[in-house]
């Protein structure tokens, strides 16, 4: 997936639709085959946003999107082929599913559309197969339950299963644990593991918990108001952080190891609105001056495979 100078827009009605929020504000990335992008930033900075436009169920405003090969940009009707490729798990698993059917027909109906299997008894067997995998004992009983008759951990154990079944090349994770009891976490995270690693799949997983984000993703890249403002390994990122913001995330983070000095911003997260001048964490920055707000850094590479977007690096 190559990503250049992504943006989106959303009008603001009650100012006549002159003013937008910048949820995307050129965003440019890319993730190798295989690989685990981890996405970091606090509620508002637009990591939802970009997973709903990665996963073509938002137009973009401006922007380059490149998956396998093809431009996907402009438009939201893809062929069969790159629609099953591209799969995403919501941050909600009860508003994932139709609560009028049941859990067998949710999983049967996308392998029908995608061809997957050349019966259904066969399709059926496919199903078993997955949910056996993905620890279900008696999977065959889950087939005739309904959604509310599940608790959340199951629930969205089932959406991964939905997802992978179809085997995609590129899996967006939409804070999909952020939900769930922490007792549960680490069963539904392993299973997706497991089933990328499986299957080859590249994952684009968003998250605010720095600490799992480390854990699942090969590079990080943290956001802050529609842009990205840090981006490297994950180690790099967590036990090196440069910017500003991503040291104050990572303060703020719990740990068992060592007691971490907190870094207080000067304000609440903000929007962005508008024309912005300088760069968008000026405000809040504790170590920003004139300069920051007139100035809008470019992101750079302080060392191979870092970018920070700072001007005081």
């Amino acid at each position: 997936m190559e990503v250049e100078n992504l943006k989106k827009y959303f009008p603001l009605r009650k100012f006549g639709g002159r003013l937008y929020v910048r949820a995307l504000d050129g965003v440019s990335f890319h993730v190798d085959e295989g690989e685990v992008l981890g996405i970091l930033g606090e509620s508002g900075c637009g990591k939802s946003t970009l997973g709903l436009v990665l996963g073509r169920l938002e137009r973009e405003t401006s922007g380059r999107i490149v998956f396998m090969g093809k431009d996907l940009s402009g438009t939201l009707r893809l062929e069969r082929e790159i629609r099953r490729n591209i799969q995403i798990i919501f941050q909600n698993p009860y508003d994932s599913f139709d609560p009028r059917l049941t859990i067998g027909d949710s999983l049967m109906i996308p392998l029908r559309i995608n061809g997957v299997g050349s019966s259904d008894s066969e399709r059926k067997e496919i199903i078993l197969d997955h949910l056996s995998k993905a620890g279900f004992d008696s999977p065959r009983s889950y087939l005739e339950r309904y959604p509310h008759e599940l608790s959340g951990g199951q629930l969205q154990r089932i959406s991964i299963v939905r997802a992978m079944m179809l085997k995609p090349k590129f899996l967006i994770a939409d804070e999909c644990v952020s939900m769930l009891d922490v007792s549960v976490r680490a069963d539904v995270i392993n299973l997706l593991m497991d089933l990328i690693k499986g299957y080859g799949t590249s994952m684009l997983f968003i998250t605010h918990d720095i600490s799992l984000g480390r854990y699942v993703s090969d590079r990080i890249a943290v956001m802050y108001l529609g842009k990205i403002v840090e981006m490297g390994s994950s180690k790099d990122v967590v036990d090196n952080p440069v910017h500003p913001y991503t040291k104050i995330l990572i303060s703020y983070s719990p740990s068992l190891v060592e007691k971490r000095k907190r870094i207080k911003p000067k304000s609440d997260i903000t929007v962005a609105v508008g024309e912005m001048r300088g760069c968008r964490f000026a405000p809040r920055c504790p170590f920003a001056d004139e300069e920051c707000s007139r100035s809008e850094p470019p992101l750079l590479e302080v060392e191979r495979g870092h970018w920070v977007a700072c001007l005081k690096t």
